[in-house]
């Protein structure tokens, strides 16, 4: 296995737009999988329930594929955002550009 696919659930406060912050102010890594379609059934899915795990009602989920080994980097990413009850494809957020390494920190 070269990479492995990290699911991280995350909730995003109120933006500090004034200042170029987007807050997160809540994240969880929920899983990862062998395979980017495996973790793609699981967000889009919605499996085990993620929007509201542990009642946080998270708004967003990012699919991170990371290479095995010792301190990886984070080699491509794809975001989902809670919409009409379920997770839908969407862009990152514009203010979390500069930000990597949901899942692994």
């Amino acid at each position: 296995m070269k990479s492995i696919y990290l699911i991280t659930a995350i909730h995003i406060g109120d933006p500090l737009w004034q200042w170029g912050i987007l807050c997160v102010s809540h994240r969880c890594t929920v899983g990862w999988f062998s395979t980017l379609e495996s973790a793609e059934k699981v967000v889009i899915g919605n499996l085990e329930n993620i929007h509201v795990h542990k009642c946080c009602g998270y708004d967003h989920c990012v699919i991170e594929e990371v290479p095995c080994g010792l301190y990886p980097h984070t080699l491509q990413e794809k975001w989902f955002e809670w919409v009409a009850d379920q997770y839908l494809p969407v862009n990152k957020p514009l203010a979390l550009k500069k930000t990597v390494s949901f899942g692994m920190g």
